[in-house]
Parts: C-alpha cells; sequence; structure tokens
C-alpha cells in the first residue's frame, strides 16, 4: 500500500513539473466570451473573474475579441485558451480549468475546485478560486517561447563570432520564423479529427476534404497583401491566415450561434 502510495506520488510530482515546463513557454492566455454550460456572456462575471486570477498568478489574459498584442494577432499559437468544466453533483458545485493549445491539446488541467454554497453566484466563484490552487502551485514564470531562444542564441552566436573578427562586416540578424504561407503545392491540415487538404492554385488554394483530393469543399482566395486570405467553403466560410508555425487560423461566424469564433486546422 505504502509502494503504490510512493508511486502515485512521484507520479503527481513528474505530471507537475511537466506541465510547468510546457505552461512557461506561453506567453498568453485567452479567456472566451462565455462558457459551455452558462447562457450568456460573461455569466455571474465568471469569464472575468478568471482573466483576473490569470493576471493575479503572472498570465497575461485577454477576454476573446480583446485588443490582441500584435505578436498574438501575428501568431496565435502564442497563447493557451482558458475553458471550465463544471460536474455535475447533488451539493456541490465542481469546477475544473483547462489550458488548451492552439492545436486543441490540453497542455493543463487544474484539480476540481468545490464549493457548497447555495447561491449560483457564489459558489461558481469559491469554486473557480479553489480549482486555482493548483495554478498557483505551478510558480508560473514566462521563459520565452522556442522561437525567442532561438533568436537570442543566434544574436549571441554571431555577435561572439564577430568579435572573434573584427574585420567581418556581416550584420547579425535574427533567424526568427516568418509568418507566411507554406511553399509546398499541397498540405495536409487536421481540425476537428478531420483531414483537410489545400492544394495551392493561381488564386491561392483550393480546400479538399480528404487525402484523396476527391471531395472539394471550397476555394482559399490569397488577398492583395498576401498574408490574409478569404475564405469560401460553406459552413467554414471567413477570414484566415497562416501564423508562424504553418497552421492556418481561420475567424469566422457559428452558424447555430452567430457568434465569431477562431478555428486552428493544424499542419500535419
Amino acid at each position: 500500500m505504502l509502494r503504490i502510495l510512493f508511486l502515485g506520488i512521484i507520479l503527481i510530482s513528474t505530471l507537475s513539473v511537466n506541465a510547468q515546463k510546457n505552461i512557461n513557454e506561453y506567453k498568453y492566455v485567452i479567456v472566451p466570451k462565455s462558457y459551455s454550460f452558462l447562457k450568456g456572456e460573461d455569466k455571474y462575471q465568471l469569464n472575468s473573474l478568471t482573466k483576473f486570477l490569470l493576471t493575479k498568478y503572472g498570465f497575461e489574459a485577454f477576454i476573446q475579441r480583446e485588443n490582441f498584442p500584435e505578436d498574438l494577432k501575428a501568431n496565435g499559437c502564442k497563447a493557451l485558451r482558458a475553458d471550465l468544466k463544471r460536474k455535475q453533483g447533488l451539493f456541490l458545485t465542481k469546477l475544473t480549468l483547462e489550458l488548451i493549445d492552439c492545436n486543441g491539446s490540453v497542455v493543463f488541467t487544474s484539480v476540481e475546485g468545490k464549493s457548497r454554497e447555495k447561491e449560483f453566484k457564489a459558489a461558481y466563484h469559491e469554486a473557480l478560486r479553489n480549482s486555482f490552487k493548483s495554478i498557483g502551485a505551478l510558480n508560473y514564470k514566462y521563459s520565452g517561447d522556442k522561437e525567442e531562444k532561438i533568436v537570442k542564441r543566434d544574436i549571441v552566436s554571431e555577435s561572439s563570432s564577430k568579435r572573434k573578427n573584427p574585420n567581418s562586416t556581416k550584420e547579425v540578424k535574427e533567424k526568427t520564423i516568418e509568418v507566411i504561407p507554406p511553399s509546398e503545392n499541397s498540405i495536409t491540415y487536421l481540425f476537428n479529427d478531420v483531414n483537410y487538404v489545400f492544394v495551392k492554385q493561381e488564386y491561392g488554394y483550393e480546400m479538399f476534404g480528404s487525402e484523396e483530393k476527391q471531395n472539394s469543399i471550397g476555394k482559399i482566395f490569397k488577398s492583395g497583401s498576401g498574408k490574409n486570405y478569404i475564405v469560401q467553403a460553406g459552413d467554414l466560410s471567413g477570414n484566415g491566415y497562416f501564423d508562424g508555425y504553418g497552421n492556418f487560423i481561420l475567424e469566422r461566424i457559428n452558424p447555430v450561434t452567430n457568434k465569431l469564433i477562431t478555428d486552428t486546422f493544424a499542419r500535419q
């Protein structure tokens, strides 16, 4: 029995360290304007409280559709997305916080926050604050993402080389991941567990619903700047762009709720 308990403690500790290592590389967290288990935006001020608590523990948090920083606009993968899960209970309100990356993978799951308060707002607030105890235990501190670390290493390396060779006139160039469209003629993406293929055309891309390229869904038209795209593909119609990792970020109107949503087509 003691051996099982000991192994359990080690496993929990390992998961906590790994979660901290991953989370520290993310600069931002985006909080939705509403949660799926509640009707209406910022119901009971639960979304505002989520943003407040994330900021309290060191994150740069934004409510969805707020004015994002330029680096976040250029690369949505710099941010995690916050989501709350409610578990039904007879006399308890139970909430769990999830932080999800741009590919839809859960990076961190909090402990289950509980409350016995009878009034809804008080119960949700207490449960949420209790779930954030595990966020506090992470001691989050932004360490810079991989892209920024590469830039710093390259600058230090090239500066050192220039000092060793003072006659060199080579300028130091930052080797960042540029936000440019993929160069391949055919690229496969994954969205909602479905494969999509973008095939390059003169106007931009044609979108297919399978790797066999037999089911054309729509067209992706390149804008004048070449950085943004207009998507005409039924329910997937909207505006999009490629982020720094080659993912395609689509902004569209949800046909059910008539609200703006952001979808990530993860490059495979």
